[in-house]
């Protein structure tokens, strides 16, 4: 197939000559050939608009205009994971000039505005995706992340299983090639830091198992694999990875406390960020657990009293905050430590690591 370069020049040619039915007739052959031609398109409009040439206006128009967002949204996304944000927001505004509630281009907005610390501008975007889908669970959490009123202890389970069911399909690509995703590493290795836990094979829990990066590392070790998650299109691909015995969709807390000595290790990685509050978690855990067995997880780590909701839609813990709720849920904090969990806009995530063991 040709670019057709040189017949949209012929075509630019007999418009000008005031041959416009030639040259909508060589406008439609371009786009008969390659329907994302923007120029032809935009021609085209501009000539059956004039009523220089014959056809439908409004439908001309619409798919000059259907074309031009579909490659502005691209352009969007593309300046955005690259870190070109003020091109992204560029872009997407453009989109809403066509458009005000092209919902794609309201959430990259609102996403872009927060990764250029445009954080006010983040928030009102947020907002007006919520006034388009008001029953959108994501968009509810991040404006609560943004703004002034009271913060939820703990990200809903909707706004958790939208997330990760949108994310599922490039999950593991995003994780470890473009925000180099080290969290199922760093707990494997520091279970291999536990005395005599790598000798016996073990009924382990991978709970927020996802598409089961962290399942990997701990098979060799599992006697039987079992894993928890929220989003099935996670549980999906973490069953392509045909490495679990049992994969449930499930809230996190209700499975454990239903399951009470069955597990002589859970692993939690990157899953507390979505949990504020860990009391309820904790005893759950302590309930799933058999005598002397533990508890590994990572969370997002702040210098801040307790734990907070961030403007990225997770939440940080103290390191302190997370001993203390360990010991009142009955648990001995036996190893930590600190690490880079990822990154995200260039930047670290910095993290805390723990194992945590239940008293024989």
């Amino acid at each position: 197939m040709s670019d057709n370069t040189e017949t949209f020049v012929r075509a630019t040619e007999l418009a000008r000559e005031g041959k416009s039915d030639e040259a909508a007739a060589l406008y439609r052959g371009i786009l008969a050939e390659q329907p994302k031609h923007l120029a032809a398109a935009k021609a085209l409009a501009d000539l059956v608009e004039s009523g220089a040439a014959r056809g439908e206006a409004a439908a001309a128009r619409k798919a000059a205009v259907d074309i031009e967002t579909e490659s502005t949204y691209s352009v969007a996304k593309t300046a955005q994971k690259h870190g070109r944000f003020d091109v992204a927001i560029r872009c997407y505004k453009k989109i809403l000039d066509f458009d005000p509630e092209h919902g794609d281009a309201v959430w990259g907005l609102a996403e872009a505005c927060y990764a250029n610390d445009q954080v006010a501008e983040a928030l009102r975007w947020y907002q007006s995706y919520s006034e388009i889908y008001p029953d959108d669970p994501e968009s509810k959490h991040m404006v609560a992340a943004l703004g002034d009123g009271p913060k939820p202890s703990r990200a809903s389970d909707d706004y958790v299983r939208e997330t990760f069911d949108n994310f599922a399909g490039d999950f593991d690509r995003q994780l470890l090639e473009d925000l180099e995703y080290r969290v199922p590493k760093l707990i494997h290795a520091l279970f291999g830091e536990i005395p005599g836990a790598t000798t016996e094979k073990l009924d382990i829990l991978d709970a927020g198992c996802g598409t089961g990066l962290s399942g990997i590392d701990f098979k060799p070790h599992a006697a039987t694999l079992t894993g928890v998650d929220l989003s099935p299109e996670m549980l999906k691909r973490a069953k392509e990875r045909k490495i679990y015995d049992e994969l449930l969709e499930l809230e996190l807390a209700d499975f454990m406390r239903g399951r009470p000595a069955a597990f002589e290790l859970i692993v939690a990685a990157d899953v507390f960020c979505y949990i504020g509050d860990l009391s309820e978690t904790f005893d759950a855990a302590f309930i799933a657990l058999k005598p002397g067995g533990h508890l590994l997880f990572s969370v997002e780590a702040q210098s801040k009293r307790g734990f907070s909701l961030t403007g990225s839609g997770r939440y940080a813990h103290k390191p302190a905050y997370v001993g203390k709720a360990a010991k009142a849920a009955g648990f001995c904090e036996i190893l930590a430590r600190n690490g880079t969990l990822r990154m995200e806009y260039g930047e670290p995530v910095e993290g805390y690591l723990t194992a945590l063991q239940k008293p024989v």
